[in-house]
């Protein structure tokens, strides 16, 4: 039986299209205010990070912490997150053993309905994040180098997501550079809204984001919001992951010859073709230096 997740998800869908479904950790005692203050402080430092609420779509969400401090401390911020105008984002708390029973419960759910999908005989890099914000906070504009699951646990929001492998909207020099781990930020602008699907998120819903899918979210104005993430890869990601490491190496090369690598996504075969190519590039890039 599902610990998690409704029965009869749609995994043709995954890393195809966004699809919101149902999940059943409403009641988890690790994802309510009270467990969270008890359990964020015994977390490393270097696993949270916290900003103030953010209200503009084009700031940089992974410098955000850095750019746009709220003058608290953590315990400060976690017990006025309701009227501070707070954002706080949580990486990898299954170092704290109130989550750790939830991490491998999503783990072994999310493996089998990859499994169903024919994508994929695993899932690799499973993470989980926590982001808890103030009403009216937004998350900026960005993409994930992994395939998402949102899971909304306490207030409401909006989640605008966009369709993956489309460079108007996600340009392809600016996702294979990410994706080669290069700090670079996906450019918002107002018409790209036309292109989004629109979701409106309450606790109990999930959410599936595709992999290097553009999305941002705009929290309700009733209450505080908490959301988990389940982040990971399949053999498929993993797979594009690696053509476009391949084709961010090779794109520097052959610009000047007005040259340019066919992007990812698109031709199964030349995907994996760039994927087995990129251990060689990597050697002969390391021969010639």
């Amino acid at each position: 039986m599902s610990k998690c997740f409704d029965a009869g998800l749609p995994v043709g869908k995954l890393d195809r299209a966004p699809f919101i479904f149902k999940h059943h950790l409403l009641d988890h005692p690790a994802l309510t205010m009270e467990g969270l203050a008890a359990s964020l402080p015994q977390l490393r430092p270097e696993n949270i990070a916290y900003s103030r609420g953010l209200s503009d779509l084009s700031i940089n969400f992974d410098r955000a912490h850095l750019e746009h401090g709220n003058g608290l401390s953590l315990r400060e911020t976690i017990e006025t997150i309701r009227t501070s105008n707070s954002y706080i984002a949580v990486r990898d708390p299954v170092d704290h053993p109130a989550f750790r029973d939830l991490y491998e419960s999503l783990r072994a759910e999310m493996t089998e309905l990859q499994r169903e999908s024919g994508n994929s005989r695993a899932i690799h890099e499973p993470r989980m994040w926590l982001f808890i914000a103030s009403p009216n906070a937004m998350t900026p504009f960005h993409f994930d180098r992994y395939s998402n699951v949102l899971m909304q646990i306490r207030g409401s929001k909006e989640v605008a997501v966009f369709p993956n492998f489309r460079p108007d909207i996600v340009p392809v020099d600016i996702c294979e550079a990410y994706m080669d781990r290069e700090e670079v930020q996906a450019p918002w602008h107002e018409d790209l809204d036309a292109h989004a699907i629109k979701f409106d998120f309450r606790p109990g819903d999930a959410l599936h984001i595709p992999y290097t899918a553009g999305h941002y979210v705009k929290n309700g104005a009733e209450d505080v919001s908490i959301s988990l993430s389940f982040f990971f890869q399949t053999d498929e990601t993993q797979r594009w992951t690696q053509a476009m490491q391949f084709n961010h190496r090779i794109r520097k090369r052959v610009r000047h010859l007005g040259m340019a690598p066919s992007p990812v996504g698109h031709n199964r075969y030349l995907d994996g073709a760039k994927a087995r190519a990129l251990p060689l590039l990597s050697m002969m890039r390391k021969l010639a230096g």
